[in-house]
């Protein structure tokens, strides 16, 4: 299916493969359910994008607060390091061969949403050789 409707996020995301291999250790704030490591494949001032095994679904809930320790595959999202998000959706397709996980960042400061947002910007205008939609040179 594809959607031509309004995009309705307030902010805007980058995307990743799984071949870039953009990872993410996540300490649960449940500590009894130690670490997560997840495939980063999007970021936005006010979220990510998760993806996982399906056989790690038993070990997270709906409502969890994760914080990111450690990111791997790519530099510049070294401010989101502490961060703490909660899982706010989980999707569990059948087609599909992993879990997908989307997170809001809880609280992030200014100064950690500008250095996203830097991020973004410079990251679209590397892969796309022109500046974010809404944005001139």
């Amino acid at each position: 299916m594809i959607y031509e409707g309004k995009e309705r996020r307030r902010f805007q995301r980058i995307f990743f493969s799984l071949e870039e291999g953009v990872k993410g250790t996540f300490a649960f704030s449940d500590l009894q359910k130690g670490v997560l490591t997840a495939r980063i494949i999007n970021v936005s001032e006010d979220g990510l994008g998760l993806t996982i095994s399906k056989d790690e679904k038993k070990r997270i809930d709906k409502g969890d607060h994760l914080i990111l320790s450690h990111i791997t595959g790519i530099k510049g999202l070294e401010s989101l390091i502490n961060v703490e998000a909660e899982i706010k959706w989980i999707l569990d397709y059948p087609a599909l061969d992993r879990i997908g996980i989307g997170c809001e960042i809880l609280n992030p400061p200014e100064a950690v949403r500008k250095k996203i947002r830097t991020f973004i910007d410079s990251l679209s205008m590397e892969k796309c050789g022109r500046p974010p939609e809404g944005q001139t040179s």
